[in-house]
């Protein structure tokens, strides 16, 4: 599991780097933090990659922060849509996985869909 102070983005990369892993990066949604990647991340370093779970700016390290300090969150804008690079033809899946709500990160069953996410992963990542 990471802890708060590697969840700078450059710590975070500095770290992926000096692993020689393959890394694979978590984005979490507005009135989550990085740690709601926490269990993921834990299955994904066991499988042999290097997780990174990178926060807003801003956000803060603990739920008891953000539950004092919620105005945080008021400020923060939708996110941007990415453009599609030139030449890069991606790859996407779509996996139905009946019975799980929207917050995969926490919600009940989430072990059952990080191994599907662990699974697509290991299909395409060489």
């Amino acid at each position: 599991m990471v802890d708060s102070a590697a969840r700078t983005s450059a710590d975070a990369v500095a770290r992926a780097n000096a692993s020689g892993r393959t890394p694979v990066v978590f984005i979490h949604g507005l009135w989550l933090l990085p740690s709601s990647w926490d269990r993921w991340e834990a299955v994904f370093e066991e499988a042999g990659y290097t997780a990174v779970a990178p926060g807003w700016p801003d956000d803060p390290d603990t739920v008891a922060e953000a539950r004092a300090h919620a105005e945080v969150f008021a400020r923060k804008i939708a996110n941007a849509s990415f453009k599609r690079q030139k030449g890069n033809a991606g790859v996407t899946e779509i996996a139905e996985i009946p019975g799980r709500g929207h917050a995969l990160t926490i919600d009940s069953g989430w072990r059952e869909v990080a191994d599907k996410a662990l699974a697509f992963v290991q299909r395409f990542v060489h």
